[in-house]
């Protein structure tokens, strides 16, 4: 293992930040919140990155570590969004599969991450007739507050001693996951 001595979250940040910005910078360049029709590629590709990691908040290791993982997950709320959308689900397909903690976190740390960002998509996807109620649930913020549940989540990776460059990897693997189902829904 791979010792650093920055915590996990501040290293993940530093890390992954040329690949959350490419990505950030993707989703608003192709206008994903400027009508109801892009958004709907927005939701569909959030489905499909939710659905890949949907496991991972059920990981043996993770949820000793991070004891409320399993009600962070946003895979339902998702759902709900797509069906409030009249989206049809696509076929089920496989989570993905990863037994090793430090390389997991790295895909939880984008997921988690987002819903810090989620509190100015709301906004946008208000001006376009949605709400955390309806086709915008999975923008919504978790029970305990977007900040306290985000500083929750990074004192518990930043305390369990996960490997920095596995998480790393899952973090980059992540972002370049969602990246590629946003460019394969703006394509359709």
């Amino acid at each position: 293992m791979t010792k650093t001595s920055a915590p996990l979250s501040l290293y993940l940040k530093e890390a992954t930040h040329t690949f959350h910005e490419d990505l950030d910078k993707s989703i608003m360049a192709h206008g994903l919140f400027s009508s109801a029709d892009k958004y709907k590629n927005f939701v569909q590709l959030q489905y499909l990155f939710h659905r890949d990691i949907n496991d991972l908040y059920n990981h043996t290791q993770l949820v000793e570590i991070i004891p409320d993982l399993a009600s962070r997950n946003r895979f339902a709320q998702v759902c709900q969004d797509m069906r409030d959308l009249d989206l049809s689900l696509p076929d089920e397909g496989p989570s993905i599969n990863i037994q090793d903690a430090s390389t997991a976190i790295g895909w939880l740390y984008v997921a988690e991450g987002s819903k810090l960002g989620a509190n100015f998509l709301i906004k946008l996807v208000e001006k376009i007739g949605f709400t955390e109620n309806f086709g915008g649930r999975h923008l919504a913020a978790d029970l305990g507050g977007r900040g306290p549940s985000w500083n929750a989540f990074k004192s518990a990776i930043d305390r369990a001693g996960f490997d920095p460059v596995l998480a790393t990897a899952g973090a980059q693997a992540g972002f370049m996951r969602v990246k590629n189902y946003m460019t394969a829904s703006i394509a359709n």
